[in-house]
């Protein structure tokens, strides 16, 4: 009976993606500002400003480093979503900066002592003491550089090369400006992403990220809030990072990334990187 409650559910959630794509096409994040006038040159401004206020010049010091996370999923939209065995689950995030090689190890629950990598776009799990074993594998491929693109989004988003303002708006009583940042053009694209960017007018510091999410579906978009940062030895994180979606209602969070730890060059390169027959793409996609 579970399977089959479950197996409905996916079929739903297949119905309300085909209809929601036939009629909203493709999400496109601009807002009215930067539809009318992109001012790339406020927009750059704004960036800098931005990178300045997080530091990102610290992540120059990073040979690698490792992320306690903890990630939550919400109701049944979160659970299906979930490519973990448990609604709340802990791991250990580890990264090469400003690459796509990273592992993630479980530290509790029925996966502990197990570990998601993946190097140079190529997948593979790994138990305690073992070897990896290379495999292509979805969730390994969608969810281990999707969170290393959050934590490192302020260092990651200054290779887009295209910029719009996208004005002035208050976000939780906080007033902000946003920029729209893509890749060759800020008008939508069927494949590539958009970034709408809302930065605390003060500060400096993203209050909150929007996005699409063009590899799922390309109605589909997600926003998440930066909240309750932490200077961790020079490298500025939001601890708290709820998460909404356009298939939920307003105010209601499809899932919470935390942000426990954080620690410097405490793996090495060799471990992220454990077949040396593999070519390093760095920053690329395949």
């Amino acid at each position: 009976m579970k399977v089959l409650k479950i197996s409905s559910l996916g079929v739903a959630i297949v119905v309300v993606a085909v209809v929601a794509i036939l009629i909203f096409g493709t999400a496109d994040l601009r807002t009215k500002t930067a539809k009318k006038n992109k001012n790339e040159k406020k927009a750059l401004s704004l960036l800098q400003d931005m990178a300045a206020a997080h530091q990102i010049h610290n992540w120059d010091s990073l040979s690698t480093y490792t992320v306690r996370f903890q990630e939550e999923m919400f109701g049944l939209i979160g659970k299906s979503s979930n490519p973990f065995p448990e609604a709340k689950s802990q791991f250990d995030l580890s990264y090469i900066p400003n690459t796509y090689d990273g592992k993630l190890s479980f530290v509790d629950g029925p996966n502990k002592d197990l570990s998601w990598g993946i190097q140079s776009w190529q997948t593979y799990t790994q138990r305690a003491g073992g070897a990896p074993q290379f495999a292509k594998q979805k969730d390994i491929f969608f969810w281990v550089p999707t969170y290393q693109y959050f934590i490192e989004f302020p260092l990651r988003i200054m290779n887009a090369n295209a910029f719009g303002y996208a004005g002035s708006k208050t976000i939780n009583g906080t007033t902000c400006e946003g920029i729209i940042a893509s890749w060759n053009t800020i008008e939508p694209q069927r494949h590539i992403d958009q970034y709408l960017i809302w930065i605390d007018a003060d500060t400096k510091r993203i209050v909150k990220l929007e996005y699409t999410i063009r590899e799922m579906y390309n109605f589909l978009t997600g926003a998440a809030y930066y909240t309750e940062y932490k200077d961790f030895d020079g490298i500025l994180l939001p601890t708290k990072m709820p998460v909404e979606s356009n298939l939920l209602g307003k105010g209601k969070y499809l899932h919470q990334m935390d942000i426990l730890d954080f620690t410097k060059n405490n793996v090495s390169l060799t471990e992220l990187r454990p077949n040396s027959e593999i070519d390093i793409l760095g920053d690329d996609k395949p």
